[in-house]
């Protein structure tokens, strides 16, 4: 994984050129105060929605790593949903 950002409030997970909006990320633990997560691959900054500054983090907290589990769910579902459909298609008179 290259780039990752997570808006939670949309729940929206975009990772490298791939992207899933509306997901529920309400068991990732993450916190009320989270704006979003930037993350080039190395390091990235976390974004809040009072008036500190961004934290600059150098790893990615757990709760982001349920994000991209979330994802890696909801893009195997996704990506056997579309073999099915490919299989029924073939199996179509």
């Amino acid at each position: 994984m290259t780039r990752l950002t997570i808006l939670p409030v949309d729940g929206a997970v975009y990772r490298d050129a791939g992207n899933y909006l509306d997901l529920d990320l309400s068991g990732c633990g993450i916190p009320a105060d989270v704006h979003a997560l930037q993350w080039d691959g190395s390091t990235g900054h976390i974004e809040f929605t009072d008036t500190r500054g961004n934290e600059e983090i150098a790893a990615l907290p757990d709760w982001a790593n349920a994000c991209v589990t979330k994802w890696d769910e909801t893009d195997a579902a996704r990506i056997a949903a579309e073999e099915a459909a490919a299989a029924e298609a073939e199996q179509a008179p």
